[in-house]
């Protein structure tokens, strides 16, 4: 645990505050994808490496685009209900959220060989497709509350005006709230700051967040099938990014004093980060024979140009604090933001991946399908465009390379079929991306399930997946590391365990032609 503060505290410690904002767990986000798109694969654990002709491959093995034999047009709408269960400090709590958005619009057009240019040809279908997977998405609610009377998070406030200051300008202005909103003491002459919450004191403490968006991957892909034995493919992605965030986090005095200068502080941060990049993507599958066949794709990782637009605010009631200072403001209560939105432009090299398939067929009555994929999280990487900030830079690349490992994902799925109607079964497990998985977990499972039917030229999927997913955090940014020769003491955050419980319902709608 001592190693991972480490690395945290070194992006943060003493190096400028506005780029603090960005950090190694951001990363984590805009770079933990999975499969998703249509509803037959999300049925199927998102194993799409090796079956092909489902327009979701396209984000799995493009080679998958080979396996077509006529042109299609998909739609997929997803319901999504995401319930978080926390604990914090002891204290046990829990938050949902709904949504419905779209994982899936793709069109593929194939042509096929017939009769004697099929025989004469190497070359038996070549197909083009195009449209969008939604490979991630932001969707939650959280909360989680407990009692602490070891820390406050003025105590970071305080450390971060000691080494940053109190203006406005950076980003975040821990500093400046803190200061501007009477929970540090008031002389400027008196560096360090002193927060004027007693350590040792009892707190309620809470945290709620609401965020949504998500990661779009617009598609070109182009494949052929050659000899019906070796299917080739490639595609090039543009991909979005949207991510909201709003996140509150209050403390309340509970020690039920109403004169020893403190009531209650509600921290507030909003952040709105939008982003475009690309990628590549190279897939080949091989028929062995009319059982089994194989495939094998690689993922370039994907370069993208992120901006983020912050703002910040504080309320404060600090009892008879203000009074005691002898000015003319006595109001107890205390509004502070800065005085205008913060931006960062950025760019992130999220990590490259290759997967491997097979497929084993039934005959007419179905098959199994398994994935497994490798993903370098370690390799991971921010570029900021602003040069003033290359210790920054330096020191989160760092982190990220001392924090994260490669991750083993493992997805199976089975469809069985009987006449034109179809039903799967499918299940996923992604290894913890932190070194430290004991203590950060981040683990994965999905359990799937779903039907399907054809009727003619037209198509229907129906799936269900449920997630299950353990991540931690601590309560508060940490700032500052144990140092006796600076004054500083550990400050001990709490750590709060989430335990996510997603679920989500898919139907596609599809059209062969």
């Amino acid at each position: 645990m001592n190693k991972y503060l480490n690395l945290i505290l070194a992006a943060g410690l003493f190096l400028p505050a506005t780029a603090s904002a960005q950090s190694e767990l951001d990363a984590l986000r805009y770079g933990q994808v999975t499969g998703a798109g249509t509803a037959r694969s999300l049925s199927l654990g998102g194993a799409g490496g090796s079956y092909g002709a489902d327009f979701s491959s396209l984000s799995i093995n493009p080679a998958g685009i080979g396996v077509y034999r006529s042109s299609e047009i998909t739609v997929t709408p997803v319901l999504r209900l995401n319930k978080i269960k926390s604990t914090y400090l002891g204290s046990t709590a829990s938050d949902d959220r709904t949504r419905l958005n779209l994982s899936n619009f793709g069109a593929v057009f194939t042509k096929s060989a017939r009769g004697n240019e099929y025989e004469s040809s190497g070359w038996k279908a070549f197909s083009i497709g195009i449209g969008f997977n939604r490979i991630a998405d932001f969707t939650a609610n959280g909360y989680y509350a407990g009692n602490n009377s070891l820390s406050s998070i003025t105590e970071e406030f305080a450390a971060d005006a000691k080494y940053n200051g109190i203006s406005d300008q950076l980003a975040p202005p821990f500093g400046f709230l803190a200061y501007e909103g009477y929970v540090l003491d008031q002389d400027r002459n008196s560096i360090p700051y002193n927060n004027i919450i007693s350590q040792g004191g009892s707190l309620n403490q809470s945290k709620s967040w609401s965020s949504k968006g998500g990661i779009n991957e617009w598609s070109l892909s182009l494949g052929g099938n050659y000899m019906e034995k070796l299917m080739l493919g490639a595609s090039l992605a543009l991909t979005s990014y949207k991510y909201d965030r709003t996140t509150n986090y209050t403390e309340k005095d509970a020690t039920g004093n109403p004169n020893n200068d403190f009531d209650y502080l509600s921290y507030n941060e909003l952040l709105s980060t939008t982003g475009l990049g690309f990628n590549a993507k190279l897939g080949a599958i091989y028929v062995i024979n009319d059982i089994v066949r194989v495939g094998a794709s690689f993922h370039t990782p994907t370069w993208t140009s992120f901006t983020d637009i912050s703002d910040y605010n504080m309320t404060t009631n600090t009892e008879g604090y203000k009074a005691s200072l002898g000015g003319g403001d006595t109001d107890p209560v205390s509004f502070k933001q800065p005085s205008a939105q913060y931006q960062f432009d950025y760019s992130l090299r999220t990590p490259w991946r290759a997967v491997l398939s097979a497929t084993a067929f039934m005959g007419k009555y179905g098959f199994v399908t398994a994935d497994y994929e490798y993903a370098a999280y370690s390799s991971m990487r921010y570029n900021f465009r602003d040069n003033s900030f290359n210790d920054y830079e330096n020191a989160l690349n760092q982190a990220i390379k001392d924090t994260y490992r490669g991750t083993h994902n493992f997805r199976v799925g089975v469809e069985g079929k009987l006449s034109n109607f179809m039903g799967r079964l499918g299940f996923a497990y992604y290894t913890s991306p932190f070194k430290q998985s004991d203590l950060f977990d981040g683990q994965r499972m999905d359990l799937s399930a779903g039907v399907g039917a054809r009727f003619g030229g037209f198509f229907v999927d129906l799936a269900y997946v449920h997630i299950m997913q353990k991540q931690s955090e601590y309560g508060y940014p940490l700032l500052m590391q144990d140092n006796a020769a600076m004054g500083v003491r550990k400050i001990p955050v709490g750590l709060a365990n989430l335990d996510y419980g997603n679920n989500l319902v898919a139907l596609t709608l599809g059209f062969k032609f």
